[in-house]
């Protein structure tokens, strides 16, 4: 099923709001317009892809948006900031980072895997507290909604 008209209208009504979010989260003036853009077109896609839908579901237990924590991490204190995590219907903590990465040219598996390994050691660190959370396992996705893309892995 893809977007209705409807959602992405909605979206695209919202510009000037993700406009001021990213100016006040310090995007600078001269950016504002292709970053915003890139932001709709990120929710846009979103909401006509399955994944996409199934991450941004509500409902799940623990279901946490943009979430921060803060602890030790290999002797020091950090904070983290989970874009996204739920426990999933079959009891897996899911915490999953979105990337608005694009590619252009040359083998989209590869760029995947090459962002994978950029991004382990950032979603190991999310793990590490995302165990400190309950008893479930825990796995971590990228999810890269401009390119429907997905990677996932039990860290």
């Amino acid at each position: 099923m893809d977007i209705a008209i409807s959602d992405a209208a909605s979206i695209r009504s919202r510009l000037d709001h993700y406009r001021g979010w990213l100016a006040l989260h310090g995007v600078p003036d001269e950016r504002l317009q292709d970053a915003s853009a890139r932001v709709m077109a990120a929710l846009i896609a979103v909401h006509g892809d399955e994944r996409g839908r199934w991450i941004l579901q509500k409902g799940y237990r623990d279901d946490f948006r943009e979430h921060a924590l803060s602890g030790l991490w290999q002797g020091e204190v950090v904070r983290v900031v989970f874009d996204r995590s739920f426990i999933d219907q079959d009891g897996v903590r899911w915490v999953i980072d979105y990337k608005t990465s694009q590619h252009a040219g040359g083998n989209l598996e590869e760029f995947l895997e090459r962002e994978v390994e950029r991004y382990r050691p950032q979603l190991d660190r999310y793990a590490h507290f995302a165990r400190k959370l309950g008893p479930e396992p825990v796995r971590v996705g990228l999810y890269f909604p401009l390119m429907r893309a997905w990677r996932d892995w039990e860290p």
